[in-house]
């Protein structure tokens, strides 16, 4: 007796065994669809509670507040009373050199509470000489060696700190330094911070705090979150202005102190003044006395000659004798007198002297009093600077942007992806059902139940769908995120990616993988096993052939050989085959499109910003309230650089932008330049579709086409701006600009007046170089700012480097995108010409018998096969132009815009590659027609 149960078995493998392409081109589909949806879609939320769980650990603070002066205990007071400050820490920040790079470094205190340190090798610094260094100096330093610090002149001893040499003891990370270059500006160095290290308290020289971390209670959520972000914005816009009082508070104090200590100095000089004026009236009298001791002496001299004539004219004798006598007596007083007087008279001489260097010391401190009473009339400015995390911290902002860019393209290519592969899958499993008819008759002839019937197809379906699912999992878990994560975070100091799985959108995939393999064919049997078995035993017989549209243009249709007719009508013959081609077609070609889009559209975001339009190299910001003198030194320092090929004065501030909808702010670099008319050779300001150059009106600012773009803005409208000094301006749009790296505001003179409602101070020199080279443009930064007016040196290619690290990353998620691509492209391909192979046999094996070579039955197929794949490559360009457009709105970070054009290569190399890949499934299916058992095909309807 046969077993049925073990037969059914057998047929399942047999199944297996004799359609294994099909089965693993179907697995492939499914696990492109579930490596791209999976992939995509945890990226996001891997790469948030990767960052959640690191900034729990380093205890990250919410906002911090700096100060160039420090806080008092009145500061400390009033931050720590704010609304909803849970906890505050305060700690020293310094900057300084390392003597052997040159690198800028900033020194922090350990911290016990709010942004604390981590250690990867070693310890934390406890004693007054030891010092922690970022991880990313391991490369450069050991522990237990030492690193010496010097000031901005690169010799001596860096101020504010308490030893030129720290022993190195450990390597950390920090939460506040979340970037591995450009962590932020300084008035050392070449005006950029390099790395960071860790002091203890005592390592400092002074004590005076200057940064406040802070932590509030009323955040739900998690980092990053809509919640978490606005309400923590929300608290920094609420203790803003609030801030900005105190600032002018402690300001107005500082002031009022200087003026006290100028109040005791003036008293000082006062007596010294009454002193000398004391001094001089007795100089005076002293004077009127020796003038008369004078006129007394000469008028005894004028008496003692006229004796001595007298006794001169005596007769010698007793009487003249003594007349001599005392002639002597008196010539004796009056030596003794001139003496006097000459002593008198030289005390007197350096009296005098002592009174001119008394007077003179007296002057220099009237200048000096003077000098210091305008720079306490010019200090100004001062700002307790309050910002929440996203704005202090660039590398928290930009990691979690990237998140968010992901997010959005994890609605996008996993739509087209999975599109065509259930598409594709559909086609070829409802082929497969109708394939096994006859199978299926025969089973219920036998006695097989309907659902044995079923059982191969739920089998083989299950198992393409699972094998698929399975696969797309493994990779889209970890490979896929991992790479878009390595991307994303070059330029970051952030820990590896945690990629736990995603139960969630693994039962997705398989949801829609099983949707696509199971439900189509089992509805196919379904609709099959209404029928009587021995109906299902005959096969269905051929579609009829139809007249298509061209066969009603004579003049066309009768010019047409024998083999175009044929392929016109095989065309529209198997209508459901032709579109799903066509749509698979123009997915992959849609996809390939944008992958090598993508490409060429990153990459020219470097080349467009630092060829049209950005053209400066640096910019030196110096303090306006800095002393003349200084002032001058500074301006004679950018008139000695001899690599100088064009100086402006320009206003130059770091603000910040909320653009609308948005719970991220963007810093955005404010602009005012001195003489408009030569601004253009800096910055090239124009039109983004006109390229007209646009000029800077009194109603309104040039903002750049990002910013624009991410408020949504147009001419017209207006953009809040908060200064430095935490106040809130609205700046109305005159104009938008192109440009590809950052953000800028440039307004006129006049506008900013009126805005801000004082006069513009102009605080920087823009330069032009005639050696761009890095090495040039750092030179000239260092030699900026070892002057004392000098705040910092802001470099054209900071933001460039930047930006290009990240690009470099998002070329590898093109790469994958366009594999990913190609590999789709090819399993289409094949599958799709193999269900129209498989279909044909019997025509197929006619025509071979019929005498046709095996080159023209093989073009028979082919020539189908070529032309949909061309309409679907033509409809892909559409798809591609549109798909790319969208992917370049969202993909680039948000201090970058990419070139939305397409090139003739992006779609020379798309259709190269398809053509390349039905060339290469042309070959393969050739040698499956050639194998094709033409007696088996013609006897199967019997």
């Amino acid at each position: 007796m046969i077993d049925l149960r073990q037969t059914f078995k057998k047929n399942i493998l047999r199944e297996f065994k004799s359609s294994f392409p099909r089965f693993i081109s179907i697995a492939i589909l499914l696990a492109l669809g579930a490596f791209v949806l999976i992939g995509l879609k945890v990226t996001g939320s891997d790469m948030r509670a990767t960052g959640n769980q690191y900034f729990s650990q380093h205890k990250m603070a919410d906002a911090q507040v700096t100060s160039a002066v420090g806080f008092n205990q009145k500061d400390r007071n009033y931050i720590d009373q704010m609304d909803h400050v849970k906890q505050s820490e305060y700690s020293i920040y310094k900057d300084a050199l390392t003597s052997d790079s040159h690198k800028t470094i900033r020194l922090n205190e350990k911290t016990s509470q709010l942004s604390v340190y981590r250690t990867v090798q070693g310890r934390l610094p406890k004693k007054s000489n030891e010092i922690a260094l970022s991880k990313y100096e391991k490369g450069n330093y050991k522990v237990g060696q030492h690193v010496k610090l010097v000031g901005n002149d690169g010799k001596k001893q860096a101020a504010g700190l308490k030893h030129s040499s720290y022993k190195i003891v450990g390597f950390v990370t920090s939460s506040d330094y979340m970037q591995k270059s450009d962590l932020g500006v300084s008035n050392n160095g070449k005006g950029q911070i390099d790395t960071f290290g860790v002091l203890a308290k005592s390592g400092f020289s002074k004590q005076t705090p200057n940064v406040a971390k802070v932590s509030y209670d009323n955040l739900q959520g998690k980092s990053y979150s809509d919640q978490f972000e606005k309400q923590l914005n929300e608290n920094v816009d609420q203790a803003a202005p609030g801030m900005a009082k105190r600032a002018d508070k402690r300001q107005a104090e500082i002031k009022q102190d200087k003026r006290e200590q100028l109040k005791d100095a003036q008293t000082d000089l006062d007596e010294q003044k009454e002193n000398v004026q004391e001094k001089k009236s007795q100089l005076t009298q002293a004077k009127a006395q020796l003038e008369q001791n004078q006129a007394k002496l000469q008028q005894a001299q004028a008496q003692l000659a006229d004796s001595k004539e007298q006794l001169a004219q005596l007769p010698a004798g007793t009487q003249k004798n003594a007349l001599s006598q005392q002639q002597q007596a008196k010539q004796q007083q009056i030596s003794t007198q001139e003496a006097q007087l000459r002593s008198r008279q030289q005390q007197w001489q350096q009296n005098s002297r002592d009174l001119q260097d008394a007077q003179e010391k007296i002057s220099a401190s009237e200048k000096k009093l003077t000098d210091q009473k305008e720079k306490i009339d010019q200090i100004s400015g001062l700002t307790y600077q309050l910002q929440a995390r996203n704005d202090y911290n660039q590398g928290y902002n930009q990691f979690g942007e990237a998140a968010e860019r992901i997010d959005v393209l994890s609605n996008t290519f996993p739509l087209i992806f999975f599109a065509v592969a259930i598409l594709v899958t559909l086609t070829t499993m409802s082929r497969m059902a109708e394939e096994k008819r006859t199978d299926i008759g025969a089973m219920r002839a036998l006695g097989y139940t309907k659902f044995d019937s079923m059982k191969l197809f739920l089998v083989y379906g299950t198992s393409a769908a699972v094998l698929g699912t399975a696969i797309g999992a493994y990779f889209g878990t970890w490979l896929l995120p991992e790479r878009i994560y390595d991307a994303y975070a070059a330029n970051l100091a952030v820990p590896s990616l945690q990629t736990p799985p995603s139960w969630l959108w693994i039962s997705i995939s398989l949801l829609f993988a099983l949707l696509c393999t199971v439900v189509p064919s089992v509805y196919v049997v379904w609709k099959s096993l209404q029928e009587q078995p021995a109906d299902l035993l005959v096969e269905k017989p051929p579609k009829a052939g139809s007249k298509v549209l061209l066969e009603k243009v004579p003049f066309i249709w009768k010019r047409m050989s024998f083999n175009q007719k044929v392929t016109v009508r095989n065309l529209f013959r198997y209508k459901s085959r032709m579109f799903m081609t066509i749509i698979g077609i123009f997915g992959c070609t849609t996809l390939l499109i944008t992958g090598f889009g993508m490409r060429d559209s990153i990459n020219g975001i470097i080349d467009n910003q630092y060829q049209k339009i950005t053209h400066y190299d640096v910019v030196g910001v110096y303090d306006p309230s800095a002393s003349q003198q200084q002032k001058d030194d500074y301006q004679k320092q950018v008139d000695d650089i001899d690599s100088v090929k064009k100086q402006d004065s320009v206003y130059y501030e770091s603000a910040t932008a909320k653009p609308k909808g948005s719970t991220n702010n963007q810093q955005v670099s404010m602009i005012v330049p001195q003489h408009q008319k030569d601004f253009s050779d800096f910055i090239t300001l124009r039109d983004p579709d006109s390229h007209k150059k646009l000029k800077l009106k009194n109603d309104g600012a040039v903002i750049t086409q990002k910013l624009a773009k991410l408020g949504n803005y147009s001419v017209g409208d207006h953009v809040s701006l908060k200064d430095s000094a935490g106040r809130t301006h609205r700046v109305k749009i005159s104009g938008i600009a192109e440009m590809y790296a950052g953000h800028d505001v440039v307004l006129n003179s006049n506008y900013y007046q009126k805005v801000f409602g004082e006069k513009v101070e102009y605080n920087a020199k823009m330069l032009n170089l005639k050696d761009r080279s890095s090495k040039n443009i750092d030179q000239v930064s260092r030699q900026l700012n070892k002057q004392d007016a000098a705040v910092t040196a802001v470099q054209s290619n900071q933001a460039k480097t930047a930006i290009s690290t990240v690009l470099d990353g998002l070329n590898s998620i093109v790469l994958i995108i366009v594999l990913a691509s190609s590999a789709l492209s090819f399993v289409v391909l094949f599958t799709l010409t193999n269900i129209n192979v498989s279909e044909r046999t019997r025509e197929l094996a006619t025509l071979r018998v019929l005498g046709f070579y095996q080159r023209e039955t093989v073009m028979y197929v082919y020539r189908e096969t070529s032309i949909l794949t061309v309409l679907g490559i033509l409809v892909g360009f559409g798809g591609g132009y549109y798909l790319h457009h969208f992917i370049m709105e969202t993909l680039p970070p948000n201090n970058a815009m990419a070139d939305m054009a397409l090139h003739w290569s992006n779609l020379g190399l798309s259709t190269g590659l398809t053509l390349l890949f039905s060339l290469i499934v042309m070959l393969v299916m050739a040698r499956k027609i050639s194998k094709i058992d033409m007696l088996g095909a013609l006897n199967s309807a019997d």
